[in-house]
């Protein structure tokens, strides 16, 4: 049953069709052209990260089953050791090319929490947690970003006192720092502001398939990681809670 209603099971079919044919098309080009750079594969490996995140938004508003997003989560991580493995190989007057893909901004920051939530939520476990740290590094350097990998097992982790991204996450980062009977509420003032904290896209009435569901994965995250009531906002329209309270089956 589809867990986002602002389109059809047709619309959703397309576009997961189609992000398939992507990831599957920028695969065969990495492992059989070998005319390509290792700066251009390592760009691609990116656009499979973003690809895999794009098809995981698509698959939980189409309302797929969230135990056969796991092994998406594996290859997720594969990508992004190619990425690593294909940035290691560059030259060393070319290692700059890298840093536009390895240094955290907002986008990133999007893109990081995605990838926690679904992981953290569908417990991927400690030692795939360990990978994707490590694989993500900069640390020290957000203080959202440092707290939520300490929470997920990095303990040794340095802590940056602040988030770079105030405007965007400064809602967010309160509920990390902020002690466990006022979280509730702070989730739920983040979930309220979240559409236009996201920028108000409007993605549903645009015609070029740009649309995946309004969801707060972020909040997901932050409510499995820190055992968040959500008893107070779990029908938000922007919370996930299919995700947040999903049980492995034995």
């Amino acid at each position: 049953m589809l867990r986002d209603t602002l389109k059809d099971k047709s619309y959703y079919d397309d576009r997961v069709n189609f992000r398939l044919e992507c990831i599957e098309e920028d695969i065969d080009d990495i492992k059989s052209d070998d005319e390509l750079t290792h700066e251009v594969k390592m760009n691609f490996a990116f656009g499979l990260i973003n690809d895999s995140m794009e098809l995981l938004h698509l698959k939980y508003s189409r309302g797929d089953n969230l135990a056969e997003f796991k092994p998406l989560l594996l290859d997720t991580l594969t990508y992004r050791q190619w990425q690593k493995q294909f940035a290691d190989a560059l030259p060393p007057n070319e290692q700059v090319a890298r840093i536009q893909w390895e240094e955290v901004n907002e986008d990133d920051m999007e893109r990081i929490l995605t990838w926690f939530a679904f992981a953290y939520c569908l417990n991927m476990g400690q030692d795939y947690y360990q990978q994707v740290l490590a694989l993500i590094a900069n640390q020290g350097q957000d203080g959202l970003l440092d707290n939520l990998a300490i929470a997920m097992g990095d303990t040794g982790r340095e802590v940056a006192e602040n988030t770079l991204f105030k405007k965007r996450f400064g809602k967010l980062h309160k509920v990390v720092i902020a002690e466990p009977a006022q979280r509730p509420k702070l989730v739920k003032t983040y979930l309220d502001a979240w559409y236009k904290l996201y920028g108000s896209p409007d993605y549903h009435l645009m015609e070029d398939g740009a649309y995946d569901g309004y969801w707060c994965w972020e909040a997901a995250l932050l409510v499995k990681l820190y055992n968040i009531d959500d008893n107070s906002f779990i029908d938000h329209e922007y919370y996930p809670k299919d995700l947040v309270h999903w049980q492995q089956t034995l």
